[in-house]
């Protein structure tokens, strides 16, 4: 009778991520649950996340939990109990006191609410402690889709199996694939984005608004806008959106706080 030869095992695919954002490390985390060999190259050095808070719906929280960070996120997020949609003078339109319990019975999650920051800082431990390189400070020149391999700015050339593109929004590499600028397409929404602190409420009645999470929502002409607890309670997130009214090519800008007051004039003063 003749056995086959032992061979060895093949070496695991190496994985090339560019971006580590949210979306980048937790591929880069998936991936390397899998046992493949990941490495994410990311342009910000020291890594960082900007941003407010967001909201994880059900589906959004099993994959938080499959990926082995649901632990270390509790602390950090906020649960409703409860959710509230207000006509924009202040009327409740619907109200669900066991918003919470209806969610997480119905879907087998909660949602959850959490501060980008510590979302993005939370998936770059993990990431790590499963063995991802993340190189920082470096920025990709060109990519050879048909290798794969990134050539970085300094000349330095990275190959791998297979070539992800997480750049996010005004990706470069999008552009490379395409062969073209692809510039994203305006929403025609505009946000002002406010954090509060409950520590710096003094009015009892406005602190609870933070430190008992719920979701407000109010809606009113062309405008909406969204409130909900972050960071265990000890935060408040505030979202108002409304049509863009930014000068062409401007995407981002310090908010002016006498012309939100104008756009908001008559909306539930809370």
């Amino acid at each position: 009778m003749t056995f086959p030869t032992p061979t060895s095992s093949p070496p695991p695919l190496h994985l090339i991520i560019i971006g580590a954002g949210i979306c980048g490390l937790a591929t880069a985390i998936s991936s390397a649950q899998t046992g493949l060999h990941v490495t994410v190259f990311e342009a910000a050095s020291p890594l960082h996340e900007i941003g407010a808070g967001m909201q994880i719906t059900p589906n959004g929280t099993r994959i938080l939990r499959s990926l082995g960070v649901s632990t270390d996120l509790e602390p950090l997020a906020a649960v409703p109990d409860a959710l509230t949609i207000h006509r924009y003078s202040g009327e409740r339109l619907v109200c669900r006191k066991n918003y919470r319990k209806e969610i997480e019975e119905g879907f087998g999650s909660p949602i959850c609410c959490l501060h980008r920051v510590d979302l993005h800082q939370t998936l770059a431990r993990r990431a790590r402690d499963l063995g991802v390189d993340i190189w920082l400070g470096v920025r990709i020149r060109d990519v050879e889709f048909e290798g794969p391999s990134i050539r970085l700015d300094d000349g330095q050339v990275v190959k791998g199996d297979v070539v992800l593109a997480a750049d996010g929004l005004w990706s470069s590499t999008r552009n490379l694939l395409l062969g073209e600028p692809t510039p994203p397409k305006p929403t025609g929404d505009l946000a002002y984005r406010i954090l509060l602190d409950a520590k710096d409420i003094e009015d009892l009645e406005l602190r609870e608004w933070i430190t008992k999470p719920a979701l407000h929502i109010w809606l009113g002409p062309k405008s909406h806008v969204v409130g909900y607890s972050i960071r265990g309670g000890q935060m408040y997130n505030l979202v108002l959106l409304c049509p863009d009214d930014l000068p062409a090519g401007v995407s981002k800008a310090e908010g002016d706080l006498e012309e939100m007051r104008e756009l908001f004039e008559g909306w539930d003063p809370m």
